[in-house]
């Protein structure tokens, strides 16, 4: 994750909030490098939806699939 001028956002708090079917109620937070992992049982289209320390707000559809590790570039 990472701000509009390309610098990591750490501490965001990362989670589901639609998935095909049951989706995992976790969250992720960000590391200092703006990165996060979430894991999914199901292939499908998940919406992730991020929330800031200074409460900032993005939303994004990722298609996940069981074959790769699915990458986002989210940016807030």
């Amino acid at each position: 994750m990472e701000d509009v001028n390309g610098r990591p956002v750490p501490d965001a708090t990362v989670y589901f909030i639609a998935g095909p079917g049951p989706y995992p109620d976790i969250a992720a937070l960000s590391a200092a490098d703006g990165s996060f992992t979430l894991s999914v049982r199901d292939e499908g289209v998940y919406t992730l939806q991020c929330t800031t320390p200074d409460s900032r707000v993005a939303e994004t559809p990722v298609t996940a699939r069981s074959d790769r590790p699915t990458r986002v570039r989210l940016r807030i």
